[in-house]
C-alpha cells in the first residue's frame, strides 16, 4: 500500500466545532462511529471530541487547533481494520500537515474475550502505533456507560487535588479504568506537546 492509494483521512476544514471553553490539549478522533469518543472526552475535561475527523487548522491561533490526536476505535474486526488504515494513512502523509498520533485507544465492543483473528489485529495495529512513536491504551467493558449519555459522566483530571470516592457511581466519578487511563494519556500529551513546542522554538531562533 503506497500514498497513492491512500485517500486523504476525514478532516475539519474549520477549527473543530463545539470547542469547550479551554482549548483541548488533545483531540480524541473516531475512526468509525460507535467507537466511544464521546463518552470519553466527556470523562477528560482536557480532551476535545473531534468526531471522526481529523482537526486540520493546526496552530497557535485562537481559532487554531491542537496538533495531539488520540485515535479511538472499538475492538472489532472492523473497527480495528479502520483504525490501522488511519495509522497506515499518517504514515504515508493523508493526514493534515502537522499532526502528532499521541497513541491509540481500543475499546472493548464486549464483556466476552476477543476472538482470535481479532487478538491478532489489534497486536497488528499496536505494533504499527508503536513503530510510528505512539502509544497504545486498552479500555475493557464499562458495563454502567450502557445506561448513560456522555452529558451524564463524571468529568476527571488527574491534576485534580482531591481524591476520588470510588462508590461505582460513573455520574460522580469515572471508573478506575478511565482514571488510570487519563493518567497515562495527559501524561504522554504533556510530553509530545513539549517536544513540539521545543522544536517550534528551535526552528525561529535558527531562522531568526
Amino acid at each position: 500500500m503506497t500514498a497513492l492509494t491512500l485517500p486523504p483521512v476525514p478532516m475539519w476544514h474549520r477549527a473543530v466545532p463545539n470547542r469547550p471553553s479551554r482549548p483541548p490539549l488533545v483531540w480524541l478522533v473516531g475512526v468509525h462511529g460507535g467507537a466511544g469518543v464521546s463518552s470519553l472526552a466527556a470523562s477528560l475535561s482536557w480532551a476535545g471530541d473531534a468526531g471522526q475527523r481529523w482537526p486540520a487548522r493546526i496552530g497557535l491561533g485562537a481559532d487554531m487547533d491542537s496538533p495531539l490526536v488520540v485515535l479511538v476505535a472499538r475492538t472489532h474486526l472492523r473497527g480495528l481494520a479502520t483504525l490501522q488504515r488511519a495509522l497506515l494513512s499518517h504514515r504515508h502523509n493523508a493526514t493534515p500537515a502537522g499532526s502528532h498520533v499521541v497513541g491509540v485507544i481500543t475499546v472493548a465492543d464486549s464483556a466476552r474475550p476477543l476472538p482470535d483473528r481479532a487478538e491478532e489485529r489489534r497486536d497488528e495495529v499496536e505494533t504499527l502505533a508503536r513503530a510510528l512513536g505512539a502509544q497504545s491504551w486498552r479500555l475493557g467493558w464499562l458495563e454502567p456507560w450502557r445506561a448513560l449519555e456522555p452529558h451524564e459522566l463524571a468529568e476527571w483530571n488527574p491534576d485534580a487535588d482531591v481524591t476520588p470516592r470510588d462508590d461505582g457511581d460513573p455520574t460522580r466519578t469515572p471508573p478506575q479504568p478511565v482514571r488510570l487511563l487519563a493518567e497515562q494519556i495527559l501524561a504522554a500529551a504533556r510530553t509530545a506537546g513539549a517536544r513540539i513546542t521545543a522544536r517550534a522554538h528551535s526552528g525561529a531562533d535558527t531562522a531568526s
